[in-house]
């Protein structure tokens, strides 16, 4: 993650909300979809980032993963 990135939360009940909004055909907020996509991209660099520190252990304890997989 960037570090000067600023970090994005988002609840559920938030999400939820927009949700509803796109289901029922209303205009999303411009700073919403902003802020969804902000929390999406910091959530997934996060996972990436978790998969590498999960496949290095793996790597160096001598084990193999069907999961974990190094390129």
């Amino acid at each position: 993650m960037n570090p000067n990135a600023k970090q994005v939360g988002m609840t559920i009940q938030e999400l939820e909300q927009i949700e509803d909004r796109a289901r029922r055909g209303l205009p999303i907020d411009p700073e919403a979809i902003l802020t969804v996509t902000a929390y999406l991209r910091d959530v997934l660099q996060a996972k990436i980032n978790a998969e590498a520190v999960a496949s290095e252990a793996l790597r160096k304890a001598g084990l193999k993963s069907r999961y974990y997989t190094t390129a």
